[in-house]
């Protein structure tokens, strides 16, 4: 039983009674609900915190695979949520659960599997077709690939998972194509590195509310931000097509990698053309087509005051860097390095 002030491991069940606030249902969908009207307020151990209000019967937390404690303080209005630990190795699940049995930082692909998708790619899309973007290589190979195992298509080709090294920030209306060549021409390890890519990474085959559990209540409890943590670096692979930093999803990235996991940033790849001299539909005017967008403009704000940084800055040097350079986080800065 879950009441005030008191801990509960990741397998606990709340009795929903009137004297709770609260409950933890672990065995239906994983998440914490809201019992009566409250104020949530959650800490994650990277110092990120967050203060929100739910309504009586809407779910307050979704805790991803977690395994260890989380400690729920309460009062009569509020309830304060504190990650105090987790445990990957020792995970419960069940055994048809298979993405959440893997650490996020597992669901990697390496570059030698990147360039035989690749090889898919141009046999699949040819003449009119050809040079397809990231939207239509998921739709017709990666979901038709995953859709029987339930997992996603890194998971699929690497049942074990691989360590990523590289977290990948991206657009899909980019040119796939286009896409993998300019990541294989700025590592000479291309072939055995291994990547953490969305489309890749992430089961794309879910359903949208399956899949927007697994992503989590804020983007950096995301599979994303647990990734990009063990990462040892970022690279933002532009293109010509369209400004990545009009999807939010990149903006919020880009704020998180800054603020919280602070690795270098690589940055490759072109922008449209005046992509430096435009400043409409992009930073926290960027689009998002899914139901996050709050969230996700939640947790760049909470980013900015967190790091003392402006993200439409960042995104602004990101847009206008040379191909190659290399941006190093600091306290409040990014320095370029050329």
């Amino acid at each position: 039983q879950v009441g005030v002030g008191c801990c509960c491991t990741s397998t606990a069940m709340a009795q929903q009674s009137s004297d709770l606030k609260f409950s933890v249902d672990r065995d239906g969908d994983g998440a914490v609900h809201a019992l009566r009207d409250l104020t949530v307020k959650i800490t994650l151990p990277n110092g990120y915190t967050e203060e929100r209000t739910r309504i009586a019967g809407e779910r307050v937390f979704y805790y991803f695979a977690s395994q260890g404690t989380w400690k729920f303080d309460s009062d009569e209005e509020a309830i304060k949520i504190t990650w105090t630990g987790t445990d990957w190795e020792r995970l419960d699940v069940k055994k048809k659960d298979v993405m959440r049995s893997i650490h996020p930082s597992r669901w990697g692909i390496t570059g030698r599997q990147l360039n035989e998708l690749a090889d898919k790619v141009v046999k699949k899309f040819t003449g009119a077709r050809a040079n397809p973007n990231v939207y239509h290589v998921v739709d017709e190979i990666i979901k038709p690939a995953c859709l029987a195992r339930h997992v996603s298509y890194a998971i699929l080709l690497n049942p074990g998972g691989k360590e990523c090294c590289t977290f990948v920030s991206h657009a899909w209306f980019e040119s796939f194509l286009k896409f993998v060549e300019d990541i294989r021409l700025y590592y000479a390890d291309f072939e055995t590195r291994v990547f953490w890519i969305c489309f890749a990474a992430n089961p794309q085959t879910w359903p949208d509310d399956r899949l927007q559990m697994l992503l989590g209540y804020t983007a950096t409890q995301s599979p994303f931000a647990i990734a990009m943590e063990k990462c040892k670096s970022m690279l933002v692979v532009r293109n010509t097509t369209r400004n990545m930093y009009s999807r939010l999803w990149c903006v919020t990235e880009l704020a998180v990698v800054e603020a919280y996991a602070k690795k270098p940033v690589h940055v490759i790849g072109a922008m449209p053309p005046h992509a430096a001299e435009s400043r409409s539909n992009i930073g926290r005017g960027a689009d998002c087509s899914g139901p996050e967008k709050d969230m996700l403009l939640s947790t760049i704000a909470h980013a900015e005051a967190h790091a003392e940084m402006d993200i439409e800055e960042l995104v602004a040097k990101v847009i206008s860097a040379k191909s190659g350079s290399v941006l190093r986080p600091r306290s409040t800065c990014l320095c370029i390095c050329q």
